[in-house]
């Protein structure tokens, strides 16, 4: 029952960064390239890799529904890719005790 609760509040903990990332982006000028605005950006990839995916879409201007579209499927793969990693940390420290 824990491990479940495990996963659960680490893909939320995934919803939350994607969410954050795109409160970040409509907060600030995105054509801005600020050193602090820059590393921002940099911490947010790191903690949200599916954020990568955005890369290439260049039609989702910010504030659009297309942008929108996409950040509620980069936030839905984040959240993913951190119960996964959830899964494997709790499976590991359940080897090791």
């Amino acid at each position: 029952m824990l491990i479940v609760r495990t996963h659960y509040r680490f893909a939320i903990v995934g919803l939350v960064m994607a969410a954050a990332f795109v409160v970040s982006q409509l907060a600030t000028d995105p054509l801005s390239n600020a050193p602090a605005q820059e590393l921002v950006r940099f911490a947010f990839i790191i903690l949200c890799p599916p954020s990568l995916i955005s890369i290439p879409i260049i039609d989702a201007e910010v504030g659009t529904s297309g942008f929108f579209f996409l950040w509620t499927i980069i936030a839905v793969l984040n959240a993913l890719f951190y119960a996964s990693v959830a899964a494997v940390v709790t499976r590991r420290l359940k080897k090791v005790g």
